[in-house]
Parts: C-alpha cells; sequence; structure tokens
C-alpha cells in the first residue's frame, strides 16, 4: 500500500468493506447466519446438568426471562455480530445481583457458539465481574431453634430434615416414601435456587445423592409419618379443606412455594431476626447453610 498513511487507510477501509460484502453475500446463500434468538432457542433445548439431565422447568424459566429481556434488543441480529459494548450496555442496566446472573448466562451461550465455530470470542467473558454485596442473612441455631419452636409439625419435620439431610427446598417437598430403601434415601435432586451467592449450590449443582438413614434421621422419618391419611410424600399436611390442585400429585402435597411462604410467615411470627428487614431475612433454602457450616 505505499508509504502514504492516508491512502493506506483508505485501501484497507475500502478492502474491509469489500470483505463484508462477500461475507454477507455467503451468509446469504448458505444460510450459515444464526440470530441471536435462534441459538439462544436451540441452547435452551439442548442445556443439560453436569450428570447429563436436561435441566429442570424453573431453570428454564428462570433462563427465559432473562434472554426474553435481551431478545427485544438483539433478537434478530446474528449471534457473531455482538459485541463487548453491546453486552456491557445491557448488563450496566442492571441490578448488581442480575448483572451477574446475566452475565454467567450469557458466558455459557457464547461459549457454546464458540465451540460450534459460530462467534470468534466471547464478548460476555470479557466484561468485567462486580462485587454484589449480599443482602441475605444466614440463620443462626438460636433463630432456627425460635422459628421451629412456632411452627406445625410439618414445618418441623421438613425443617429437620434438611438440617440433617443437607437438601434444598424442592428436594425436601418432593421426598417420597418409595424413595426410601436399602437403609437410605435416594434423591434425584433438583437445582431450581436463583440465589446466586448460595456458594453450595455452585459447587454441588444437581444430580443423584444417597443419604444414609442414621438413628437421627429415622426419629424424623417415624415422625412423618401420619396415622390419620395414607399419603405418598414424606412431608405433607392435611389441609383444612379438599380442594382441586393440578400442580399437586396429591392433595396432601406441600408445594415448595407454599412452603416458603408459611416459613417466612413463621420467622416474622417468632420473631426470629427482629433486626432484620425484607431480603435480608433468611429463607428455608438457607437452613442447607447452616446445616453444612454445622457438619464441618
Amino acid at each position: 500500500m505505499g508509504c502514504d498513511k492516508t491512502v493506506a487507510i483508505q485501501a484497507a477501509r475500502k478492502l474491509n468493506s469489500l470483505l463484508i460484502q462477500e461475507e454477507d453475500y455467503v451468509s446469504s446463500v448458505t444460510g450459515k447466519t444464526i440470530s441471536f434468538k435462534e441459538f439462544c432457542e436451540e441452547f435452551l433445548e439442548e442445556k443439560r446438568r453436569k450428570d447429563g439431565r436436561p435441566i429442570s422447568d424453573n431453570t428454564k424459566k428462570n433462563y427465559q426471562i432473562q434472554l426474553n429481556r435481551i431478545f427485544k434488543v438483539w433478537g434478530n441480529k446474528s449471534l457473531d455480530s455482538i459485541t463487548l459494548k453491546m453486552v456491557n450496555d445491557q448488563l450496566d442496566e442492571l441490578t448488581p445481583s442480575n448483572r451477574k446472573a446475566l452475565r454467567s448466562l450469557l458466558c455459557n451461550i457464547f461459549d457454546v457458539a464458540m465451540s460450534k465455530g459460530i462467534c470468534p470470542d466471547n464478548p460476555a467473558r470479557i466484561t468485567l465481574t462486580k462485587h454484589v454485596q449480599r443482602q441475605r442473612k444466614r440463620h443462626t441455631v438460636a433463630g432456627l431453634q425460635q422459628i421451629r419452636a412456632h411452627s406445625p409439625l410439618w414445618l418441623q419435620n421438613a425443617i429437620d430434615l434438611s438440617l440433617l439431610t443437607t437438601q434444598r427446598r424442592t428436594d425436601i417437598v418432593a421426598l417420597r416414601w418409595d424413595d426410601i430403601y436399602d437403609g437410605y434415601i435416594h434423591i434425584a435432586q433438583q437445582k431450581t435456587t436463583t440465589d446466586s451467592f448460595d456458594e453450595f449450590e455452585v459447587m454441588e449443582g444437581a444430580g443423584y445423592v444417597r443419604i444414609k438413614v442414621d438413628a437421627e434421621l429415622q426419629k424424623v422419618l417415624d415422625r412423618c409419618k401420619s396415622a390419620k391419611v395414607v399419603t405418598p410424600f414424606v412431608i405433607h399436611q392435611i389441609p383444612k379443606r379438599k380442594t382441586k390442585n393440578v400442580n399437586k400429585e396429591h392433595w396432601t402435597q406441600i408445594l415448595p412455594q407454599y412452603l416458603s411462604e408459611e416459613f417466612l410467615r413463621i420467622v416474622k411470627r417468632a420473631k426470629a431476626y427482629p433486626e432484620l428487614k425484607g431480603r435480608q431475612i433468611p429463607t428455608f433454602h438457607e437452613i442447607r447453610a447452616l446445616a453444612i457450616f454445622l457438619d464441618t
């Protein structure tokens, strides 16, 4: 191009323009261009847990909520046209915790795209991570004892099972009597947490676990057995009135959301943590952290 800098720059721009036109033409003929939305939909369908099983419906729903917002801006854009600035523009509009969650999801999406040769790099992974101040506090032994003392029997049983098994809320309420055999509790874990601070979720993910039923755990299981009703679920209650609920397999079943709501109601009634407000109040999920801490 010679020594003339101006001529060289003009020539480079012209060459770049021709290359872009050629790439666009090839893409239109071969159909290789894939939109961000199309790829994300394929990503969600193919996404698997560490053990190869499909991700839970709740996890997929959480991913979909995050992506729907991005689809409004990037939906029809080709995946390989997403730039670092475009990613930062979207992340900067979010709260620190939501930013962290979306950044993690985008990193996964672009990693898969790179592995398939669709993208040359991962613009999400280049973005800076920002420190997020934790709001949710951990349970104390005294606080949880106070909560348990104010709880109905079924919730006491759920608290005790969580403490002894360190399992998630969804796994506790989904536990069935036929999951207990050969002296063990057999659990196919469901990962549903949206708490980006739960280090135990990050380390463990979701999978299959087998828990030995010792004497202490057997006492709790015996207490869970109801003489008044036959039910497939270990954690259950007899409602004041029978109502049809399409989300329930059995009329005595406790749903995860109901467990969370009842637990929070009892926390407030027991005044276990009067100094905490709003999102600072530990939920049922935080029992796991206390159980793991006490076990170490």
